[in-house]
């Protein structure tokens, strides 16, 4: 499956972005790349170590932006609907 040196295209060219497209495209020629270029297959997930101290701290995460909602009241014909204040 190794092909002459002269017949690889040169990095970041026109054909080598075609090839990488389609190599892209199909898992078993991506599994093929990765391991000629010396990287293991794997699932391609990795969440890092998961160790006692990320459970420990894991509740302390703040998971996206907390944002207070504003409030308003929601008038018709001049009467209020839904005043949860009063």
């Amino acid at each position: 499956m190794s092909a002459p040196k002269d017949t690889i295209p040169e990095k970041n060219t026109t054909q080598w972005k075609k090839n990488e497209k389609l190599i892209n495209k199909d898992p078993v020629l991506r599994k093929a790349r990765d391991i000629s270029e010396g990287f293991t297959p794997s699932s391609g997930v990795s969440t890092g170590v998961n160790d006692q101290a990320y459970k420990d701290g894991y509740d302390k995460i703040e998971w996206g932006k907390k944002k207070t909602k504003p409030s308003f009241r929601v008038r018709v014909n001049g009467k209020v609907i839904n005043d949860e204040e009063t």
